[in-house]
């Protein structure tokens, strides 16, 4: 199973955002699971639900830029509970998406745009 793990906010538009994400990852045509944790469901939620199912691998991709802060700070931890709850499981921590060279690409190339595709919308700021 593959668990994105992301800041969680109370605010419901946010959830069904990241969802998509979620979404399109399951999407992409592999026979993997994909779940997300916030808070709720936490790291534990999703791992515990995926041990039930019958789950023998866990792979946690923290959606953070960085390694630093967050993710070492809070998610390492996290996961480690889950490996101290579930010792015949595997789990591994994937570096945050921000480490990966794909990652860096899509963004450039997003940055590099003059537009935004149809249907995102632009925040609106002050002014």
């Amino acid at each position: 199973m593959l668990i994105l793990i992301a800041h969680g906010s109370r605010d419901p538009r946010w959830r069904a955002s990241v969802e998509r994400v979620v979404d399109a990852v399951a999407a992409d045509g592999t026979s993997e699971t994909v779940r997300l944790a916030y808070t709720p469901p936490t790291l534990m939620d999703v791992a515990a639900h995926g041990v039930r199912s019958g789950c023998k691998e866990l792979r946690v991709l923290p959606l953070f830029l960085a390694t630093e802060g967050h993710v070492e700070r809070d998610v390492e931890p996290l996961v480690n509970e889950v490996r101290d709850a579930f010792p015949d499981i595997a789990v591994a921590l994937l570096p945050p998406i921000g480490q990966f060279p794909e990652f860096r690409d899509v963004l450039a190339r997003i940055a590099a745009r003059r537009s935004p595709e149809p249907g995102i919308h632009r925040a609106a700021g002050p002014g």
